[in-house]
């Protein structure tokens, strides 16, 4: 299945039997306007696996809006539990967790651990 959903940003999503298979590269630069996820069931029960081509800066460890679309994408297609209130979604860079507010209307909210990656000065 394929689904185009707009969370702001136009993502793309492709359901996959595997992920890790899917050469995001190629793919992306066809589609250059979008942000490109592919996605998978699992591993457990309330899940998924996602990657992603973001579009102006290619494959990306992760997406909150890709993470939000992807859930919303396997719950529309079946993918997920009917009426799921919450998916896992699984990540190169780490996983976020999707909360359906309103799973006939849309609404959800990401939540996701923060890291402290760099501290940069810049002279303006």
């Amino acid at each position: 299945p394929v689904s185009h959903i707009d969370m702001g940003n136009p993502h793309t999503v492709v359901g996959v039997d595997d992920v890790a298979v899917v050469n995001l590269v190629h793919i992306g630069t066809q589609v250059p306007d979008v942000n490109l996820e592919s996605v998978m069931p699992g591993p457990e029960e309330h899940a998924i696996t996602m990657r992603v081509h973001e579009r102006g800066a290619g494959v990306t460890e992760a997406c909150g809006t890709g993470a939000c679309a992807s859930a919303w994408a396997a719950l529309q297609w079946g993918m997920l539990q009917a009426g799921a209130s919450e998916v896992l979604v699984h990540m190169d860079g780490g996983d976020a967790t999707v909360r359906f507010d309103s799973p006939t209307e849309g609404g959800l909210t990401l939540v996701g651990p923060s890291a402290h990656i760099a501290t940069v000065s810049i002279d303006l």
